[in-house]
């Protein structure tokens, strides 16, 4: 798995692009902060997804699902429960958690198709009771106006924020996929028999693995209610799931750098192509057709040849 042994000058390539990413926040203006809160963001919920399907080989349908439970989870902590905006912050991610624990526990029952399947009738469960529930989740109207967009910050500043979130969100996972629990996770996804005749116990692993990435979704959720100051079912809906699963694909599979890349190309053209083209639905399935018949591990593999041939390539 490519990027999980750093060399010096990989580091540095990093570093340069925090640095590109914030001097275009504080110069690009506040519409430009907007579209890049947006896209770190989704980084977020794109790596949170590739992290179960890269390492743990398990192909989500459903997991907006998280998405929608951390935002939620915050969104009501402070409208319902009536907690202050910074105790709420923990119920995003720890609601997401105990619904992908739940959650997890059923799907890791089964296997490919059946798994992804399975995650898509819990997604579907999710934003059918957060849509229908009026009273409690405000139904198909959601919850709005219950605290000032962005924490009240600045555009730029909140920005800057969520770029530090990620940055320690991604660190969590590099130091997680190196532990011994991490190549448990990765063994059990390349060969869960010859991992269970190892001594593993690949139910319980593929559980942990799943909580993990819905955790760390439940953050990207909570981190877009604060956004918008306002939650929607339609996070937890098929639209965003599709949107991440589009980010993961267009970044790469096997590589820890892929659902980030997904998520600046594909925030990037959805912003933006549709000041060139009326049509963007139909450039995005080009864009897709072209990456999956001549990049089948998509855009981070150019960059992985790109540090091959500069010599700047870490131990895979």
């Amino acid at each position: 798995m490519s990027g999980l042994h750093m060399t010096p000058l990989r580091w540095g390539l990093v570093i340069a692009a925090v640095v590109v990413l914030e001097l275009a926040n504080r110069l690009g203006g506040a519409g430009m902060s907007l579209v890049l809160a947006e896209m770190v963001i989704l980084a977020l919920f794109a790596s949170s997804l590739n992290l179960l399907m890269s390492y743990g080989h398990m192909v989500s349908f459903g997991h907006s699902a998280f998405f929608g439970l951390g935002a939620y989870g915050f969104t009501l902590a402070v409208t319902k429960a009536g907690l202050p905006v910074e105790a709420a912050l923990v119920m995003g991610p720890v609601v997401a958690a105990a619904g992908g624990l739940v959650f997890g526990a059923l799907c890791v029952r089964l296997t490919e198709i059946y798994f992804a399947m399975l995650t898509l009738a819990c997604a579907q469960i999710t934003y059918t009771v957060l849509f229908q529930w009026y009273d409690f989740t405000g139904g198909d109207t959601g919850i709005t106006g219950f605290m000032p967009a962005r924490f009240g910050l600045t555009e730029a500043n909140f920005t800057t924020l969520t770029v530090a979130v990620l940055a320690v969100c991604l660190l969590l996972m590099a130091r997680l996929i190196a532990s011994p629990l991490g190549l448990s996770i990765r063994a059990v996804g390349q060969d869960r028999y010859r991992a269970e005749a190892l001594g593993l116990a690949p139910r319980r692993v593929q559980l942990v693995a799943f909580t993990v990435a819905a955790t760390f979704a439940g953050v990207a959720g909570m981190l877009f209610a604060v956004f918008q100051g306002a939650a929607f079912p339609d996070y937890a809906g098929l639209g965003f799931t599709l949107d991440v699963l589009i980010m993961v694909v267009l970044g790469g599979l096997h590589s820890f750098w892929g659902g980030v890349i997904g998520a600046v190309v594909f925030t990037q053209l959805r912003h933006w192509a549709p000041l060139i083209t009326g049509h963007w639905g139909l450039l995005l399935g080009v864009i897709l057709l072209v990456i999956c018949i001549a990049l089948p591990h998509g855009l981070a593999s150019v960059a992985g040849r790109l540090s091959r041939m500069l010599g700047i390539g870490g131990r895979a």
